[in-house]
């Protein structure tokens, strides 16, 4: 899979030290307060946070990797990390302690033992993603943070149609923005969902929700995605629809004819697939 690199390396000369566990993390956080997944200087990132949390329990430094880097703001329903440890505590103290010290706005869902040959990027074979749209007038201020708050309605129904020219093999460069250099742009889109969602209790407004599995993504493929539906969507509800710009955007693979890249804060990694080595 095609996925963000983390600055650690996953070293087959640990296969030879068999104290050593390899120990899975299944965790959500809140991205409001931190710089991304990444370990940064200078800035609060998730990485850093789990990773001084764990060398508190242990008592050395602990090096995690995760299965890809969220950006800033973003936030995770379903992150998936991984560590070495010679520690022979259980995994429900790991997920205890773990939960016990770290801030609340990120919490361990689930904590087990896998074999040794786990990586969360090296292993992962498909990611989803959901984005979120607040289009109602006036809009809702208890999502506004969590939600794209957009300055008009937006018409689903051209947001489907075009959604649906993502599906299958395509060279997505029109939708990525300067970052980390890739080999290949060409990513496999395996689902993709266009909904207004309702709320049965009313906590909250219908909201557009836009949600993408693929077996990688480009820097900021997802927001940029996003983006361009939003602009197909405006387009609709000014009796100007043509879902197939879509594929036209798509086959063009120029960025400048894509839609903007949309804010990070109505982004959410919602889960990680795993094959070989995988659980």
């Amino acid at each position: 899979m095609n996925n963000e690199k983390n600055n650690e390396t996953f070293s087959t000369a640990a296969f030879h030290r068999p104290e050593l566990r390899r120990i899975k993390l299944e965790l959500s956080y809140d991205g409001t307060n931190y710089n991304g997944w990444q370990r940064q200087k200078d800035v609060p990132s998730v990485q850093e946070t789990l990773e001084t949390t764990l060398g508190r329990i242990l008592g050395k430094p602990v090096s995690v990797t995760g299965s890809g880097r969220t950006d800033a703001g973003v936030h995770a329903l379903k992150q998936v990390a991984a560590f070495s440890t010679e520690s022979r505590l259980d995994t429900g103290v790991f997920q205890r302690a773990l939960n016990g010290f770290l801030p609340h706005d990120i919490r361990v869902l689930r904590v087990e033992e896998v074999p040794f040959c786990f990586h969360p990027i090296a292993n992962a074979i498909a990611k989803r993603y959901r984005y979120l749209i607040d289009d109602n007038r006036p809009s809702f201020p208890l999502t506004r943070n969590y939600c794209w708050v957009y300055r008009e309605p937006l018409d689903l129904r051209t947001m489907q149609q075009a959604a649906s020219f993502l599906l299958g093999e395509h060279d997505f460069a029109c939708f990525q923005t300067q970052g980390s250099p890739r080999k290949t742009t060409v990513r496999t889109v395996s689902d993709v969902l266009v909904e207004r969602i309702h709320d049965p209790n009313g906590l909250y407004p219908p909201l557009i929700r836009i949600e993408i599995e693929a077996n990688g993504f480009l820097y900021n493929m997802m927001r940029t995605i996003a983006g361009t539906l939003t602009l197909l969507g405006v387009e609709g509800r000014r009796g100007r629809s043509k879902p197939e710009r879509m594929k036209e955007i798509i086959e063009s693979q120029n960025r400048a004819l894509a839609g903007p890249t949309a804010p990070p804060h109505a982004l959410y990694l919602v889960d990680v697939r795993f094959g070989v080595c995988g659980l």
